[in-house]
């Protein structure tokens, strides 16, 4: 096709699509400077996408995302976007009902990736985690989560990656079959992972197992500060809630939905402590 028979406004909407491949969210602002743009004719693509249902805007906050809609044109979507197609909104709103922050983690190798967070949500986001972070399997809540859930046959296959990860605490702890297995057990009674040791950080994360058709997908985090809430604290506010939240994700990804706008959290009387905080890490 000749250059003048092309259509340039299409080519930047799919340059934007490629772009928000790579970088999970951009705003407009960032955009038009990426791209080379006006600012107001980045803003006219992005809104484009938006109306069309491609992209969609990150709830409180002034970035973008791709949709299930742009995904599901690859002629497949996995499992673990539609856990982030599914549960965004509904973490949004749960985010400023109890004031601490919740995200969302999936495997990738000897890893843990973080695919979506609310910290703009609440009151204690002031330095921004990066959606698409990285951090070791067995250093993680997350990853402890995921280890503990995966069928028992991938579970050996990812114990003997993680032996020989590039990363000291995957391969100190993968190594150790005694230390591995006192670490996965808990985890499988309970239901539920906090950070492993050593935990002496200010911010804590406790995680749980996201299920589609019965199989580990993704892990549901919680991020709270040691100062405001004690681990008993948080099992006893927030676990039977988290729990029923991971399970009610998996099953509208299942059915390629979002959780029902209508779902209650059922927060206990006496609340929350929130307490104002630096920076949180832990997930």
């Amino acid at each position: 096709m000749k250059e003048d028979q092309e259509l340039r406004s299409l080519k930047r909407g799919l340059k934007v699509l490629a772009l928000l491949n790579q970088t999970e969210t951009v705003s407009i602002t960032e955009l038009a400077r990426i791209m080379d743009l006006p600012r107001t004719t980045a803003e006219r693509i992005m809104l484009t996408l938006v109306a069309e249902g491609y992209v969609r805007r990150v709830p409180d906050d002034k970035r973008y995302r791709l949709s299930a809609k742009v995904c599901a044109l690859s002629g497949g979507f996995s499992d673990d976007c539609w856990i982030i197609e599914a549960a965004m909104p509904i973490l949004h709103r749960v985010t400023q009902q109890i004031g601490w922050p919740l995200a969302i983690a999936t495997p990738a190798g000897d890893h843990m990736v973080l695919r979506a967070t609310t910290d703009p949500a609440t009151s204690l986001w002031l330095s921004r985690r990066r959606v698409g972070a990285e951090i070791a399997m067995l250093n993680s809540s997350s990853g402890l989560v995921a280890f503990a859930h995966a069928a028992p046959g991938r579970q050996e296959a990812m114990r003997q990656m993680l032996a020989e990860s590039a990363d000291p605490f995957n391969r100190e702890r993968a190594g150790n079959l005694r230390m591995l297995e006192m670490l996965a057990e808990p985890v499988r009674q309970n239901g539920f992972a906090f950070q492993p040791p050593p935990n002496n950080n200010p911010e804590q994360s406790i995680a749980f197992p996201v299920f589609v058709g019965g199989r580990y997908v993704a892990s549901l985090l919680m991020i709270y500060m040691t100062r405001a809430l004690t681990g008993a604290m948080v099992v006893e506010r927030f676990a039977p809630q988290l729990r029923r939240l991971a399970d009610r994700i998996g099953e509208a990804a299942a059915s390629h939905e979002e959780v029902d706008a209508d779902f209650d959290f059922d927060l206990p009387k006496f609340g929350t402590a929130a307490a104002p905080v630096r920076e949180l890490r832990a997930w």
